[in-house]
């Protein structure tokens, strides 16, 4: 994703002014963000419930896979600092909640939108044409498209991108989610050089 042009992104923008506010994703995206922003520390009942509610946001049913819910649960309150966790973390929740990295791309955004943005089949066969299931599974991919989000970001023209689509949704959003946006709207193609 490295070899990836901003630009190429940025030129689908205009997709976003047509977001609906009342839109199921939108309706909740802002309460499931709040949930845990109003949290001092997250719990064992935190966890069970943002991973179930991040799964309705999925077609598949949520399975807990371990019993590692102690580590876990440091883990996830070690998320909600500025600086990013490690692989190695990523994979115990992955052994956790479902043994799927979209499931925990998703609960990490929820906890901490500014650092984490989600990563789903549909983001991965924008950027690169192709979405098996080996590929949105490897951490490695994921530290790239989160690198990706940054760089995307950080261009000049995102700043007018990011208040036009807090605009069209009638609230205050990452500017990470409004880049998975951006390739989410989008994915019924793909930039990948193919």
């Amino acid at each position: 994703m490295n070899n990836i042009n901003v630009n190429d992104i940025l030129q689908h923008a205009d997709s976003l002014q047509y977001e609906d506010p009342e839109h199921t994703y939108h309706r909740s995206y802002r309460h499931f963000v709040n949930y845990f922003s109003d949290k001092n520390e997250l719990t064992e009942q935190d966890l069970i419930i943002g991973a179930n509610f991040t799964y309705g946001w999925m077609p598949t049913i949520m399975n807990f896979k371990s019993n590692n819910f102690d580590e876990s649960l440091k883990i996830l309150n070690k998320a909600r600092l500025s600086e990013r966790i490690s692989s190695t973390e990523i994979l115990i929740l992955k052994s956790l909640i479902n043994n799927s990295l979209v499931g925990v791309s998703k609960l990490l955004h929820f906890i901490n939108p500014k650092v984490y943005a989600i990563w789903d089949s549909r983001v991965c066969y924008f950027l690169l044409g192709k979405s098996h299931k080996y590929l949105i599974e490897k951490v490695d991919m994921y530290w790239q498209y989160l690198d990706l989000c940054e760089r995307v970001s950080a261009d000049l023209d995102f700043k007018v991108i990011h208040s036009k689509f807090e605009s069209s949704v009638n609230y205050e959003v990452s500017a990470l989610r409004v880049v998975e946006q951006l390739m989410f709207v989008n994915s019924n193609m793909t930039i990948a050089k193919l």
